[in-house]
């Protein structure tokens, strides 16, 4: 299972985690990235610093620390491209290529730190990188890469950093904690947190940018389904062929089946646990 949750510090990260942080000016990026990457040095990777425009100071002090075989500095622009709209199959291609090549010159997997907040300046620009998250994450889930997504809170504003932050498994215990989280996990879209409407009106985006196949878990001992409106939402999700799988104590599931969400193709309702009363967290009110 991936970690998930909200962290004190950008610090003690390991392979598969994804992690979405705020800063404060050009400083304060290098300032979160900079023991992100020894972290990621120390255990053998190879090394990415995407900044927006990288100071010449800061670049060629990674780059006397660690050298050019270790780390690569880049302008994020340089990476993601010139227009700032995000080509997710495009740079999931780009990153898969860095990681072949890493394994094979003996790294032991990639760990990129990339300052976004260009990515999502505009709206186009913001639509196109919550699909890319959801590309990116499921490529970190399946393969060595450790990811550090940074989003500085002078330029982008908080509606915008909520939305962001829904889509990383860990973010800052300072920063906006999102109401609920979706990142893949074992092939599947999990959500968590408060799986009210807003959520799952993103499902159907989310299953256009993953593979085909992949279906959405929710576990109700870290999600709470918070109204009948979601339900109906997630019926029509499993009807138009999405795996849709909800798990939890019988008598929570008995409750969600007794709302009209009732087990069928594509819809399983899975329960764990010993049998209990349903909790006012996990009884959708009309």
């Amino acid at each position: 299972m991936r970690r998930h949750g909200v962290r004190s510090e950008c610090l003690s990260m390991r392979s598969h985690d994804h992690i979405g942080w705020t800063f404060a000016g050009d400083a304060g990026f290098e300032e979160l990235a900079c023991p992100f990457l020894a972290e990621g040095a120390a255990r053998g990777e190879l090394l990415m610093y995407l900044a927006a425009v990288p100071r010449p100071a800061t670049a060629a002090r990674l780059r006397d620390r660690y050298g050019s075989r270790v780390i690569r500095i880049s302008r994020v622009t340089d990476v993601y491209g010139e227009s700032g709209i995000v080509d997710s199959l495009g740079q999931r291609a780009v990153f898969a290529t860095v990681l072949a090549d890493a394994l094979a010159a003996g790294f032991a997997g990639i760990r990129v730190a990339t300052d976004a907040t260009p990515l999502v300046a505009s709206e186009a620009g913001l639509a196109a990188w919550i699909r890319w998250e959801h590309v990116a994450d499921r490529f970190m889930a399946d393969n060595p890469v450790t990811g550090l997504c940074a989003f500085d809170v002078r330029r982008v504003d908080m509606s915008r950093l909520r939305r962001v932050a829904a889509l990383h498994p860990l973010s800052a215990v300072t920063d906006p904690e999102p109401r609920y989280r979706m990142y893949s996990d074992g092939g599947a879209l999990c959500l968590q947190g408060h799986v009210g409407s807003d959520a799952v009106r993103q499902l159907p985006l989310a299953m256009e940018a993953l593979p085909p196949g992949t279906g959405v878990l929710i576990d109700l001992s870290a999600a709470t389904l918070t109204s009948r409106t979601p339900l109906a939402g997630l019926r029509r999700l499993a009807a138009s062929g999405v795996p849709v799988t909800i798990r939890g104590e019988r008598a929570a599931l008995d409750t969600l089946a007794g709302n009209g969400l009732r087990p069928g193709k594509n819809l399983l309702l899975e329960a764990t646990g010993a049998v209990a009363s349903p909790s006012p967290a996990t009884t959708p009110s009309a």
